[in-house]
């Protein structure tokens, strides 16, 4: 009990000083971040690292990281940074959910449309959900960690699934802001987009493998019906 009354107070503070300090829109300003960590050195590459999990944890807006990952450090790098990062950031916010604040979530999501069409979806179909709602973003990324936590998925399983889903997309972000910050605008830039466009149409392809394979209809059990979820109430 008193572990979930300090994780609540703690989420809600950070929560709290993040919007009260703009926190939230320093975090998608892309040039400002940029600038940041290179002031910051080799720290840089952990301070990455630390944001990325608390954005995870926290339910941040991080939706521009993969880019300023690219944009500081390269492709390669920036890539490297983005999945280490979201991947501690889903395994610890997953751990929360499952062992430390399990009460506070089921008390605040667990009714959600959201979260019982998770919890639906891994009783049905298993770890292949997982793959699919990782590839899909039919619901919001973070919030996935503290939704699967209520599961009887392992914090293992969870954690392998996501890391390996993450790469495809955080590499092809990194790398496609870096080229352009090196060589701007190209042929060269615009083959970059084919190919990732392929890969991202190739991954497409996997979820709704899946999903027809489990008879798992996409537009209308993800879509249809959903509660979009508040994370400030």
């Amino acid at each position: 009990m008193k572990k979930t009354v300090v994780a609540i107070i703690i989420i809600c503070c950070v929560i709290f000083m993040c919007q009260k300090f703009g926190i939230t829109e320093i975090l998608a300003d892309v040039e400002l971040m940029q600038e940041w960590f290179v002031g910051l050195g080799f720290i840089g590459y952990f301070a990455f690292i630390v944001i990325s999990i608390l954005v995870s944890v926290f339910l941040l807006p991080g939706q521009f990281l993969a880019i300023i990952a690219g944009i500081t450090y390269g492709g390669l790098v920036g890539g490297s940074l983005t999945v280490i990062g979201a991947t501690i950031g889903s395994y610890i916010s997953f751990v929360i959910g499952k062992y430390i604040a399990r009460d506070f979530v089921v008390k605040k999501f667990g009714a959600n449309a959201v979260f019982k069409k998770i919890e639906g979806g891994v009783r049905e179909n298993g770890i292949s959900f997982l793959v699919l709602t990782r590839l899909v973003p039919v619901f919001p990324f973070a919030i996935q960690s503290y939704a699967y936590a209520l599961t009887p998925m392992s914090a293992g399983v969870f954690t392998i699934v996501s890391f390996v889903t993450m790469i495809p997309a955080s590499f092809v972000y990194a790398f496609l802001a870096s080229e352009i910050v090196v060589n701007g605008f190209s042929l060269k830039l615009l083959f970059q987009f084919a190919v990732a466009g392929i890969i991202f149409f190739a991954i497409s392809l996997i979820p709704k493998a899946i999903a027809k394979k489990k008879n798992i209809n996409l537009k209308r059990d993800f879509t249809k019906g959903s509660d979009v979820i508040d994370v400030t109430q």
